[in-house]
């Protein structure tokens, strides 16, 4: 009994401690946004014009889908950062109550930590897969542009799902 009890304090505590690391990520990743704010902006304001596009795909009627306007683009730019903090935010907040879980014993602290990190992740699944693989690939035809961020995207929703996978699963009882 006491090997199990042992199994079940140190998944709790890898699983509250990876949470804490996405969340970190993504409050790095918002902060950079903010404190660095054209090193991105370009990124996104290039993607959303269409501006760049490789020899091979110009005149494409895809190009007609082009955002110009700068006021939709910091939209969409301040979208993203707003959506990069609430993941990383709630991500941190799953991970903390987790690890308070592992501590102090609160069953409860548990399951709202694996809420608030699945919320997380959630919002990490609607920025890099749908936002920057879906619009940002598909619809803007981002695969066709110099600044493609498409296998960014994936590594970084890749990583959150597999996470998912692992902080949601029930722990050695």
């Amino acid at each position: 009994m006491n090997k199990l009890l042992q199994l079940n304090t140190t998944q709790k505590l890898c699983k509250g401690v990876l949470a804490l690391s996405i969340g970190l990520f993504g409050i790095l990743v918002a902060s950079g946004n903010v404190l660095d704010y054209q090193s991105n902006w370009q990124f996104v304001q290039h993607v959303l014009a269409m501006d760049k596009m490789e020899s091979w795909f110009e005149e494409s009627v895809l190009q007609q889908r082009a955002i110009h306007n700068p006021t939709l683009q910091t939209v969409f730019y301040i979208g993203i950062i707003i959506g990069e903090a609430l993941f990383g935010l709630l991500c941190t907040i799953g991970g903390l109550l987790i690890l308070s879980s592992t501590f102090k014993g609160n069953t409860q602290h548990l399951t709202l930590g694996k809420i608030s990190f699945t919320l997380g992740a959630l919002m990490a699944i609607l920025i890099w897969y749908t936002g920057f693989a879906v619009i940002g690939g598909e619809y803007f035809a981002m695969w066709a542009n110099k600044w493609n961020g498409q296998m960014k995207a994936y590594a970084f929703i890749s990583f959150i799902l597999l996470s998912l996978m692992y902080i949601s699963q029930a722990e050695q009882q």
